[in-house]
Parts: C-alpha cells; sequence; structure tokens
C-alpha cells in the first residue's frame, strides 16, 4: 500500500490556472483536496489541448495534469448564501489555497483575517503574479508577463532571435510548487504552535532566484544573456548533431581526457595540456565545436550515448515527447500511468515524480463536477494540533522560521540538492551539510575563484544559513561519528549518484539501523531504479532528456532544437526535495515512520510539462513547439522595442483587455475585421503580431508596458539583472538585499521569495566556511565531549 504522508490534512482549493498544480502535489501526497468550482465548472476544463476517447469524449490535459485526485465543489462566492458555505467549510479544513487578485477575497470577507478567525490553524497560500503588496500587485499579470518581469524570458532561446518562454505555464506551475513548499512549512509550524499563517506568493519573485541572474549584474555588472544551446561556461557543452537526431554531450575537466580516448582520432592539438581548462576550452568553442561535431556525427543517438556513458560522460538523446515517453528506462519506472478517469475512460498520464518505499504514487482520477460529499470530517484544525504539540520534536521551537525545530544531514553538491536544502535552511530548518575536503568538497566552492574552498559568491548564494560539517570518511571512526549524527536528525539527504551511498555507509537499511524512523531522499539524475539508473546527468542534459528542450522553442525550431541553457530541472528538483522532506517528517510524526523516497530529477523536469507528454502519449504524435503564442489567446508574444536586445511581452486574453489594447493601437486597428474575434485574431495571428511589433520597435519598453498596464493590458519588460536589481516592486517587497559578508565584502542576492503572515525568517547568510561547525554540532548536537572530539581530531577523523 502506497504511503500518504499528508493523509487526514484538508485543503479547499479555489486557484485558477496559475495555481492549481499547488492542490495536485498536496493531493497526490495524502491530502484531501476540495476544488471548489464556479456554476458551470472550471474553464481549464475546457482548455485545449484534448485527448479523445474511443467513443469522443474529450478530456482537457491540462486540466487532467492539474486536478486529478481533487474532489469537486461548486459553490458561487460572488453570493453569501455561498460564502457562507464556504466559511462552513473552513471549520475543518487546514489549507486554503487561492490565486486571485490582491484584496478580492477580503472585499468577499473571505481573506485571510476573516478566515483564521473563523479557523485560528488555517494555512493559507496566495499564488499571484506579484505578491500581496508592492506598487505592481494589481498588475494584469499572465504566465508571460511573470516570466518576462522575473529575468527567466530574457535568458532563453536562441541570440539571433526573440526571447521564448518554456512550453506550457511554467511560471504558473513553478509559483505553485514553491507555494507548496510554503504551505507544508506553515502545517509543521501549525502543528507545534497551533497557529495558521499566509503564505504570499510572488511569480516573479520565484522565477528571479534562478540562475543567478540577480547576483551577476549587482555584484560583478554581467548580464546573463542567451547563448543558444551553448553553455556559458562549459565546452563541449551543446547539442550536437547525429545520424538520427541529437544529443547533449557535457565535458567538464574530470570528463576531458576520457572523452579523448573515446575519440581516438581527435585531433593532436587536443592533447596540449591547455585544453584540460574549462575556462579556456570554452574560449576556444569556436574551434572545438565542428571538430566534435564531426565525430559525433558518425553515431546514432543511442550509439553515441551508450559509447560516452560508458565512460561516466554526460551524453543523453534530446528526446521528443514521445521518445521520453517511450523510453524503457521511463516505462520500467511506471511513471507514464495509466489512469482511468471518471466520466472519459483511460488515459496515459505522468505519475507525482516521487517513488516511496518502492512504490510509485498512483494518479486518481479527475473530478466529476459538483461530486464532493462529506463522507468523512477530519477533525477541527485545533483539535488536530493539540495532538500535535504534545508530540516531541528534535529541537525545540523558538521563533526562527517555520522549520524551526526541523533537522537535515545533507549530502548534497552542485545545484539541485544545495537549492532545496537553501530552501529548507532558508524557511528555519538546522541544515548541516557534510563534505569532505580530501576529495569530497561540493565542486561549486570552486565555481570561479581558483583553489580557494571558501570565497566563490555563486556557493554561498545556494548554500546560506547550512552549516558545514567535515569528516574523513575514509578513516575507520569516520563512518560511526556520521551515523551518530544521523541518529540526531529528522531527514537525510542526497543527490549523489546511484550507487555512491551504499559505499560511504548511509544506503537506507543502514540508516534505519541508526534511526529506524528516518525519513531519507535520494535524488538521482535518472533515479534509483531502471536501466539508466547509473547515467551521469547534469541539469542541461536531463531538460534534453525528457522533451522539454523540443518543446521550449520558437515554431520549426526544432532541427536542431535550441532550447535554454537554464538548468531549471535543478530548480524544480530542488522545491520538490523540500516538499518531499517536510511532508515526509510530517508523517514521521503523526505516524511514528520513516521512509525512502526516490526522487528522479528527470522525472522531477517531465512533470513539468505533463500535459504535454499526456497529449503525446495519447495521440502518438509529438505535440510542436508554439514558442511565445498561446493555442487560446493573441496577441500573445515577445516584440521588440527601442534598443539593443529590448523586448516587451503583451498579451489580450479576453476581449476587454484587446478593446483596451486596439484603442491604443489606433482606430483603424480597432475596426479591422480581421481581429474583431479572438477567432479572427487567432486566424490572422502574424498580420496582428507584425503591427504591434512595427508600434514598439521605436518605443521604450517600460513606457510600453507602463501604458498598457494602466489600461489593464498585460504586458512586461523583459528584464535584465539590471532591471530586476533596480525593479521597484523587487525592492518594496525587500527582494534585493545587500549584505557584508567578511570573506565576500559587499555582496547583493536575491531574498526569499515567500513571505509568511505569522514566521519571522531569521536569515544568517554566513558563508559556510569549510568544516566550520563540525566541532559545535559534535558538541551541541551529538552530544560529545570536548574529550572525544579532540580525540576524533587528533586520530585524523575530523578534518
Amino acid at each position: 500500500m502506497t504511503v500518504s504522508f499528508l493523509e487526514g490534512f484538508r485543503a479547499l482549493d479555489l486557484t485558477d490556472l496559475s495555481g492549481q498544480l499547488c492542490g495536485r502535489i498536496l493531493g497526490d501526497l495524502g491530502m484531501e483536496v476540495i476544488k471548489i468550482e464556479p456554476p458551470g465548472g472550471d474553464p481549464v476544463r475546457n482548455l485545449p489541448p484534448f485527448v479523445e476517447s474511443s467513443d469522443g469524449k474529450k478530456l482537457s490535459t491540462t486540466f487532467a495534469h492539474l486536478n486529478a485526485g481533487k474532489a469537486s465543489k461548486v459553490l458561487d462566492l460572488d453570493k453569501e448564501s455561498d460564502r457562507v458555505a464556504f466559511r462552513k467549510l473552513v471549520e475543518t479544513a487546514d489549507v486554503v489555497l487561492e490565486s486571485s487578485q490582491p484584496g478580492d477575497l477580503d472585499g468577499k470577507g473571505l481573506g485571510y483575517k476573516d478566515l483564521a478567525a473563523i479557523n485560528p490553524g488555517i494555512v493559507m497560500a496566495s499564488i499571484t503574479g506579484f505578491g500581496q503588496s508592492g506598487p505592481k500587485k494589481n498588475f494584469a499579470c499572465n504566465d508571460l508577463v511573470a516570466l518576462a518581469q522575473s529575468g527567466f524570458l530574457y535568458i532563453s532561446g536562441d541570440p539571433s532571435m526573440p526571447p521564448v518562454r518554456p512550453p506550457e505555464t511554467q511560471a504558473y506551475y513553478f509559483a505553485s510548487v514553491f507555494a507548496t513548499a510554503g504551505v507544508l512549512a506553515a502545517l509543521y509550524r501549525r502543528e507545534r504552535t497551533g497557529q495558521g499563517d499566509h503564505v504570499d506568493t510572488s511569480m516573479q519573485e520565484t522565477l528571479a532566484t534562478q540562475e543567478h541572474i540577480i547576483r551577476l549584474w549587482a555584484n560583478e555588472k554581467q548580464i546573463a544573456k542567451r547563448a543558444g544551446s551553448q553553455h556559458g561556461s562549459v565546452a563541449p557543452a551543446r547539442i550536437y548533431p547525429c545520424r538520427d537526431g541529437f544529443v547533449y554531450l557535457y565535458v567538464t575537466r574530470q570528463h576531458w581526457k576520457l572523452f579523448l580516448t573515446v575519440w581516438k582520432d581527435h585531433p593532436a592539438i587536443f592533447d596540449a595540456p591547455d585544453w584540460l581548462n574549462n575556462l579556456y576550452r570554452r574560449a576556444h568553442a569556436d574551434e572545438l565545436n565542428p571538430a566534435v561535431e564531426s565525430f559525433v556525427g558518425q553515431f546514432t543517438m543511442a550509439e553515441i550515448t551508450e559509447l560516452l556513458q560508458g565512460k561516466g560522460i554526460p551524453c543523453v538523446p534530446v528526446n521528443t515527447p514521445m521518445g521520453f515517453a517511450k523510453d524503457e528506462h521511463v516505462q520500467q519506472r511506471g511513471f507514464m500511468a495509466a489512469v482511468e478517469h471518471a466520466g472519459f475512460g483511460k488515459a496515459k498520464q505522468p505519475a507525482m515524480p516521487f517513488v516511496i518505499d518502492g512504490e510509485r504514487i498512483p494518479v486518481k482520477t479527475v473530478p466529476l463536477l459538483d461530486s464532493w460529499s462529506p463522507s468523512y470530517i477530519s477533525p477541527a484544525a485545533g483539535e488536530r494540533t493539540e495532538g500535535a504539540k504534545r508530540r516531541p520534536s528534535s529541537a525545540e521551537s523558538s521563533g526562527n522560521g517555520p522549520l524551526d525545530g526541523m533537522r537535515i544531514v545533507s549530502f548534497d553538491h552542485v545545484l539541485a540538492g544545495p537549492y532545496g536544502t537553501t530552501i529548507l535552511a532558508e524557511l528555519g530548518a538546522d541544515v548541516i551539510k557534510v563534505e569532505s575536503s580530501k576529495g569530497g568538497m561540493d565542486p561549486f566552492r570552486f565555481f570561479g575563484t581558483g583553489e580557494d574552498p571558501n570565497v566563490s559568491p555563486r556557493f554561498l548564494e545556494f548554500n546560506r544559513n547550512k552549516r558545514s560539517f567535515t569528516v574523513n570518511l575514509k578513516h575507520p571512526k569516520g563512518q560511526p561519528v556520521l551515523h551518530d549524527l544521523i541518529a540526531k536528525a529528522d531527514a537525510v539527504l542526497d543527490n549523489y549518484s546511484v550507487d555512491v551511498v551504499e559505499r560511504i555507509g548511509l544506503g537506507y537499511d543502514q540508516l534505519c539501523k541508526v534511526k529506524p524512523d528516518i525519513v531519507n531522499l535520494r535524488m538521482p539524475g535518472l533515479g534509483t531504479t531502471g536501466p539508466k539508473r547509473y547515467f551521469s546527468t547534469v541539469g542541461v542534459n536531463i531538460t534534453a532528456f525528457t522533451g522539454l528542450t523540443y518543446l521550449w522553442n520558437h515554431p520549426g525550431v526544432t532541427n536542431p532544437p535550441i532550447g535554454s541553457q537554464t538548468v531549471f530541472p535543478d530548480y524544480v528538483s530542488g522545491v520538490l526535495c523540500a516538499i518531499i522532506i517536510i511532508s515526509g517528517v510530517l508523517y514521521r510524526d503523526r505516524q511514528r515512520k520513516g521512509a525512502f523516497i526516490d526522487l528522479a530529477q528527470s522525472e522531477a523536469t517531465a512533470f513539468m510539462i505533463g500535459p504535454s507528454l499526456m497529449e503525446a502519449a495519447a495521440s502518438g504524435i509529438d505535440p510542436q513547439p508554439i514558442g511565445n503564442a498561446s493555442p487560446a489567446a493573441v496577441p500573445h508574444d515577445c516584440y521588440p522595442c527601442k534598443g539593443d536586445d529590448r523586448w516587451c511581452v503583451i498579451a489580450a486574453e479576453n476581449e476587454r483587455q484587446w478593446t483596451a489594447l486596439a484603442n491604443i493601437l489606433g482606430s483603424a486597428i480597432a475596426q479591422d475585421a480581421r481581429f474583431k474575434t479572438m477567432s479572427d485574431r487567432l486566424e490572422h495571428r502574424a498580420e496582428l503580431n507584425a503591427i504591434i511589433s512595427r508600434w514598439t520597435k521605436s518605443q521604450d519598453a517600460f513606457d510600453v508596458m507602463s501604458r498598457l498596464q494602466q489600461a489593464g493590458v498585460p504586458a512586461g519588460v523583459v528584464q535584465t539583472g539590471e532591471d530586476l536589481t533596480n525593479d521597484p516592486q523587487l525592492k518594496a517587497r525587500g527582494f534585493i538585499v545587500e549584505v557584508n559578508n567578511p570573506r565576500l565584502g559587499r555582496v547583493v542576492l536575491p531574498n526569499f521569495p515567500l513571505q509568511f503572515a505569522n514566521s519571522k525568517l531569521t536569515r544568517r547568510w554566513e558563508f559556510p566556511v569549510l568544516g566550520k561547525d563540525t566541532e559545535a554540532v559534535l558538541r551541541n548536537v551529538v552530544g560529545y565531549s570536548d574529550e572525544a572530539i579532540k580525540q576524533l581530531r587528533s586520530d585524523g577523523v575530523l578534518e
């Protein structure tokens, strides 16, 4: 039987498309999620693409992906009688999810303060474009505007073309995933204090934490730009053609000599010592890439992948969505699940990317409209909380964030694991990062810094607020020291290659002997099981493996596909890491049972294009990239503005927005029969885009945004790192933070992208100097005496 981490909790889901993934994740983890729909049903039910059953019934893949497993209750919240009914539901709920404009629910008497008066333990999450405060809080915002305003759009795509957004609605999805982590953190605190919270989630801020966009400009005056498929700092690292398609090859310093042994007839010049250096190879990529392309082009995708992976070199096929869904590894792990949907029939769709105790979380049916019945009434939040408050925790809560009292021992490195544990640390958990100075350090400590492991700004950004613990695992006493530490932890995680932890005594069975109720998360690239579990991967080639790179393009750009050089898989996997750790610890606290969780970074990434994978699996035809366009709205694109590489996105998703835009464009446009209705505009998309481009091209991007936003039209400057650093919205919300670091001097970093009404986030932002906290952890956490610590150091166990 599959473990349900969140069984016994209830959520009420008021969200539209922009927030629905949050409830889907909570529901798959065991929470009862009641979807509150308006009369006639959620408009997302009618959103393309559709899959069709043998008897002609249609199912929106977007609706199925975002709402599987929820129940449905129809309420018209514009009516007082239905608002009364909703308030009654709040009495026995734990969570309320919403994505309306700031202030809308307050105007109906359903804001956080109103609901907390009914149920003090309620946790509300609000998912909006810019958050609940600041000068842009009421901007007209959709997925495209959020991507533009966050800086994420600017760095995506081919530099010779307009910036291109990722497929589907990734700003909505990513903010929803982040909001889920905030909800769970607030529940963890609620279980100990009895007090609920309001989680304020800004799409702009969640995306602006990625890719060092703000730090690079604010500290180094570098603007991160689009680079096509070429990696910004590594070569060879890009998409290369094969006989039957394309692969993403990624060769770092540790792989270069191995790569040359496989590439037997390589030019002799590449044997020179200079070519061992990553920076040298990247600087000479124009010389290197044609030779590598000639070598790779001799093989099929499968042949070159097998040849290089046999040497541990990251190389994967650039899959289409269908190629990913049909991959033997994906099929053997059961990621694409056959689901019997009520009122429709069977369809295959991605499951949640968590395997718990060897069992895949099953995908449940989509809800029939207004089908919920209160067959089970959970205890009121206050009653459940009284029981939780009596349960001991690993540390006492002292108000240092909602996760205060949780302790994580982390064997993380590079980005996916460190990003997830940084989220946990920012939320108040005591994260102890374990490394070894004898070959077991996080390589990000040296990113751009030479030989000093304690001065990398990039390392600080995704490892702040953690404690650094070093131990010599090659020493016979090293493993027992780690086991004593783990006995004091709530959870242990790693993102090592699949076979590392058993070799160092940290397999799940070994951990359970130390602490039977430990929560253990492993997050290798392709998971811990399956025929390709040993594949060496990095973020950019995970993107390629899943089909995301194929879809992340302008229409027709598939030969070769370009995609984006962002390491989106690391960020998605990191937030999901935080989610599963918190929910696992909640389960452990209530059930006194631990669990082993297998989170494949490839599945975490593929889950974010679930509707596209579902469409491909049902039709047998690969969906194609659509760039910045929307299948349901025109205009919806990225338009050139005055200046070098300056752009503004503009969208009109309903007739009101179109009328406002047309009036600004001029009376001739407003009266043009080609653009009268949405269907007309969809038919004449190219002509309308050309007209808008001519209008924007001579104007400042910020002026275009300001004028259109004043008229209620979704519009946003495609911001650079410089724009973000100076953004009045981010400044007003305290998101741009300057700190003085004793090692690095003045450092400007993005703040944490969630705000809480009742929880204070206390940040140290000290550099986690290698081994700085080892003795303090052994003394204050493990309970070793000063004499024992001194002996361990004398014996060479501590580094």
